[in-house]
């Protein structure tokens, strides 16, 4: 697995999220945040197969409780322009620092994907 960032991640958002995870907050409880952030942007609308890996994350990786305000801060993270590919991308690297491989491993499957599918959809809308 690569495991550096993406150009376009902030490093910031990974440096975050281990400090979460290392607070007790579960990968899954910021996958939440990153979910809701997806939805209420509707950035990922136009991606042909985002609402089906975003709904597959959730269900292999379940939260057995909602952290509110770690979702709701993740989610204003979209008026500094941060997205959810940066957000999966950040997470990503922080469960494998943590140690959380098959977590990590989701989450960059997840990313993949919707990376893919982003190129797919410019490619037919050009």
């Amino acid at each position: 697995m690569n495991i550096k960032l993406d150009h376009s991640t902030p490093c910031h958002l990974t440096s975050f999220f281990i400090l979460l995870m290392k607070e007790g907050i579960s990968p899954n409880q910021i996958v939440l945040g990153i979910v809701q952030l997806a939805s209420q942007t509707h950035e990922l609308d136009d991606l042909m197969a985002s609402a089906d890996c975003l709904r597959l994350l959730l269900v292999l990786m379940p939260a057995k409780s909602c952290a509110k305000g770690v979702c709701k801060y993740i989610s204003s993270l979209a008026a500094e322009g941060i997205t959810t590919l940066m957000l999966l991308d950040a997470l990503r690297l922080a469960c494998y620092v943590c140690g959380q491989i098959d977590e990590a491993n989701l989450v960059h499957l997840t990313y993949k994907r919707l990376q893919a599918d982003a190129i797919i959809s410019q490619m037919l809308r050009d």
